[in-house]
């Protein structure tokens, strides 16, 4: 989005966007926003939701909370570099969960950890947790008697449902972190957050002080709007998701170095496997130079022979960038 199109969905006019005062906003986040972020989640107050700079701040804040030199964090592998890479600078000991077709509850049956992540919709293969699975992943989950995270940053995509489920639950220190911004284009009002119980929350808003203290006003009034009036427009942004995912599928037969892909279940990205030897960085390197085309290599992922392919394009774009891709595969 513009910021004239942000402006509609939030139904925000030019002279109210004109009155918003460029004071610091409170630290936790505007009382309103919270409340609003709060109804995402069955059972959540607005005391237990910080506003952060994006999920990137959430992140670094719960680790440096909870992660010292020498614990275990287990997580799905591949994973999303924030997800690991804080932990490591801290010391922590990574844990890989290999992602399968699904999320599964059996996937952390065997696994022992200090501290647990389950990132879903899953970033960089699109996974989920299956609707049945929940139940039981919850219990598993219970049963360690560790913190976990959720992160839910594309829970806003849910491919069969308005809004994807959740696994957060503070008082079982199921903690959350989650956005709207990439799901609904507007990545530059840099809006995320923190679900916690009130004494995390306490402390991370403390730690707060010290990195941005504040998210601008004028991000949260945006957010706020895009939030409250999200029906009137993410039934689109959702079609055309589906429109582009079902496009990519449709063309996979004609894109000869790509051997797989993964089940999306949510979000904008998924994970495409390359025939063997290709490396997966100078194939997107020509493809860019080639067609224009930008595509993740999976050595960026620390996994060879893989790309992250992402939807989150207007589907006329997004179709012609796959034409052109059909039409100048790179030569390696």
């Amino acid at each position: 989005m513009d910021l004239g199109q942000a402006m509609s969905y939030a139904g925000l006019g030019r002279e109210e966007m004109l009155s918003i005062p460029l004071n610091d906003s409170p630290n936790r986040g505007r009382a309103d926003l919270r409340q609003e972020i709060a109804k995402l989640y069955p059972g959540v107050s607005p005391d237990e939701v910080l506003v952060t700079t994006g999920t990137s701040e959430a992140l670094y804040l719960l680790f440096h909370l909870f992660l010292k030199q020498g614990m275990k964090l287990a997580l799905y592998w591949p994973a999303f570099q924030a997800l690991y890479e804080i932990p490591k600078m801290l010391g922590a000991e990574i844990i890989k969960v290999p992602v399968g077709k699904s999320l599964r509850s059996s996937d952390w049956e065997p696994v022992e950890a200090d501290f647990y992540i389950l990132n879903q919709p899953h970033n960089p293969t699109g996974a989920c947790v299956p609707d049945g699975e929940w139940t039981n992943l919850k219990e598993v989950l219970l049963s360690k008697n560790k913190p976990v995270l959720f992160d839910e940053h594309y829970r806003f995509l849910d491919l069969n449902s308005t809004l994807g489920e959740t696994g957060v639950s503070p008082k079982d220190r199921f903690f959350g972190t989650g956005s709207f911004t990439k799901c609904f284009g507007v990545t530059g009002l840099r809006v995320g957050w923190l679900i916690a119980n009130r004494e995390v929350i306490e402390r991370a808003r403390s730690f707060k002080d010290y990195l941005t203290h504040t998210v601008s006003p004028v991000s949260e009034r945006i957010a706020l709007g895009l939030l409250q009036n999200r029906n009137s427009f993410l039934p689109g942004i959702q079609s055309e998701q589906k429109e582009n995912l079902a496009f990519w599928n449709s063309s996979l037969s004609e894109l000869k170095d790509i051997l797989s892909f993964g089940e999306v279940g949510g979000g904008l990205v998924g994970w495409a496997k390359l025939k063997p030897g290709i490396s997966s960085e100078k194939y997107c390197d020509s493809l860019l130079h080639k067609t224009g085309v930008f595509v993740l290599p999976g050595i960026n992922f620390e996994e060879e022979g893989y790309l992250r392919i992402g939807f989150g394009e207007r589907s006329s774009v997004f179709r012609e960038g796959i034409i052109r891709w059909i039409q100048n595969t790179p030569i390696l």
